[in-house]
């Protein structure tokens, strides 16, 4: 099961030369959707880059959050949060607004935060209090105010709740959410240190899988052997895997798709291992061989860059066979935008007067019309060429392939 995404974030490159690239993604996020959004904004390690976060699940966390966040560990707040169950959440919320009230608006560390996803135990929340009336009756009417133990029942009535549950808060150090009045009994717990989640490692695999016994998770249990295999795989790895996860039988278990170095294709492998014909986890372990062979050879971005261009129902056959026509085509990374790929062309001529002529021209109208003409297009990766003159959906054509063959 997908985790429910947190924050929709937006990665933007500073380019004093041009454009400022940039690249969306939902979090939390694989590693490899992580490394494949700071592709497509062309970040490496040692630019400078920003986020900007564009909606968030939880509406009060993005004003608590600094600006220089880094990337890694919000991610890594993302798979907490959302790990969480909903009274988990509501405790979360009320540590965020004590810590709020207790400085005044400022930003919380990110670090803190995810402590706090860590500390929840420590709390209580009263759902049925959620002003200061409703908490002192809830007080009152539960046996927690010694006071009113010694107070003749006939005079309950007359006291002012609100008084009883505005001097409970604060002594506390409680505060009011929307869900309730939530109270901290404990300190934060010191589990995460600041920077532990930054890393900018690969992964070792080109697909990783979760295995899962299908007759184990068809029943009611609080924990279903799982395993993780990742591809490209032999037939040992795959058994190994298969036995970790508690089946005996191939047809016992499933494939779970997690993670995928080409991220675009994570919908297609998980729609075509669900199928009951077929080899589908072949087809899956051959693609994964293939695009490792991309990777070693430096292809990778354009094979991710076709990836972009192909439609919502091309089959995963097709997809394995596209990774067999890479070298037809190129990428021009530098050309971001219309414009960019006009200059780009330009730029291989001798053009006195250069930069009068890219400042007065209209170059992303030329740009589009080039890329018309070229039949080049316009990818999250840069502009996609044909070196043959053959579109990927040429390239697919069976049929006229086949007729070629035949006529030969």
């Amino acid at each position: 099961m997908n985790k429910p995404k947190i924050f929709e974030l937006e990665i933007k490159r500073y380019n004093p030369n041009g454009n400022n690239t940039f690249a969306e993604v939902s979090l939390p996020a694989t590693p490899y959707e992580l490394i494949d959004a700071l592709e497509k904004a062309c970040i490496t390690s040692e630019q400078i880059y920003a986020l900007e976060i564009l909606s968030c699940e939880l509406k009060y966390l993005p004003q608590r959050i600094s600006d220089d966040v880094n990337l890694y560990e919000l991610n890594h707040l993302a798979n907490r949060l959302s790990s969480l169950n909903t009274w988990e959440l509501d405790c979360f919320e009320g540590m965020v607004m004590m810590d709020t009230v207790k400085n005044k608006n400022a930003p919380i560390s990110i670090a803190r935060l995810i402590n706090m996803t860590y500390s929840t135990e420590n709390c209580q929340v009263v759902y049925e209090a959620h002003d200061d009336a409703s908490l002192g009756k809830f007080y009152a009417d539960n046996g927690f105010v010694e006071a009113l133990d010694t107070m003749p029942e006939r005079l309950l009535p007359w006291l002012d709740y609100s008084i009883i549950g505005k001097e409970m808060r604060e002594s506390e150090n409680g505060v009011f959410t929307h869900s309730g009045y939530v109270v901290q009994n404990g300190e934060i717990v010191q589990k995460y240190k600041s920077g532990d989640a930054v890393t900018v490692d690969e992964p070792e695999y080109t697909i990783l899988l979760r295995v899962t016994n299908e007759c184990v998770s068809n029943t009611i249990q609080n924990s279903i052997p799982t395993a993780l295999l990742k591809l490209p795989a032999d037939d040992t790895e795959l058994y190994q895997a298969v036995n970790a996860a508690g089946a005996s039988y191939p047809e016992e278990f499933s494939f779970i798709p997690v993670d995928c170095i080409v991220p675009s294709l994570m919908e297609k492998i998980g729609n075509s291992i669900y199928q009951t014909e077929g080899d589908s986890y072949g087809l899956v372990n051959e693609l994964a061989q293939q695009i490792q062979h991309l990777s070693d050879k430096g292809n990778l971005l354009i094979y991710k860059a076709m990836m972009n261009e192909v439609s919502e129902d091309i089959t995963l056959e097709d997809i394995l066979d596209l990774s067999y026509k890479v070298d037809n085509f190129s990428v021009i990374r530098e050309a971001t935008t219309p414009a960019e790929y006009a200059r780009h062309i330009l730029s291989k001529y001798c053009i006195e007067c250069e930069k009068d002529l890219f400042e007065s021209a209209d170059l992303y109208n030329y740009g589009n019309k080039l890329m018309k003409e070229k039949g080049a297009v316009l990818t999250e990766y840069g502009v996609l060429w044909s070196l043959t003159g053959q579109t990927m959906e040429q390239c697919l054509n069976r049929s006229e392939q086949n007729k070629d063959m035949e006529m030969k």
